[in-house]
């Protein structure tokens, strides 16, 4: 991928460098397995798909859509589930939490992700909010 803002021309020539052996059809089998792998790990540490974009705000309702989701997931990634509950009560206001959410649904149609955010929160809140075990899949 050849980013912008690159400031010298030594950084040109490596995004061209790099470019010039890339391109579809590069990739083998045995790397699509590892990507497939560390895509499926991935989502096992990272239930709630969320990159922190914050389309989804502001939320009509007050929610802090994408804070609730990082602290969600950091429980799981850190294996924390006790800080992760304690920041949610302790660090996120109670008009921003997930349980303030109606359902409106107005933040997905922002989402780019397609997260299912009104159906999210109430698990957000249910295992942050009142110690229920945590679900990696809504079904």
């Amino acid at each position: 991928v050849v980013l912008s803002g690159m400031s010298t021309f030594q950084q040109v020539e490596e995004n061209l460098a790099s470019a010039s052996v890339s391109g579809i059809g590069r990739l083998t089998a045995a790397d699509l397995a590892l990507i497939d792998r560390v895509r499926a790990k991935y989502a096992e540490l990272c239930p709630i798909p969320c990159t922190h974009c914050n389309y989804c705000m502001p939320c009509p309702n007050g929610v802090d859509i994408p804070h609730n989701f990082e602290v969600y997931n950091a429980g799981i990634n850190y294996e924390k589930p006790a800080w992760a509950r304690n920041e949610y009560v302790t660090w996120i206001a109670e008009k921003e939490r997930a349980s303030a959410c109606i359902q409106c649904r107005e933040c997905e149609e922002k989402c780019p992700q397609h997260i299912e955010i009104s159906e999210w929160m109430p698990v957000v809140h249910r295992v942050l909010g009142e110690n229920q075990p945590y679900v990696c899949k809504l079904r």
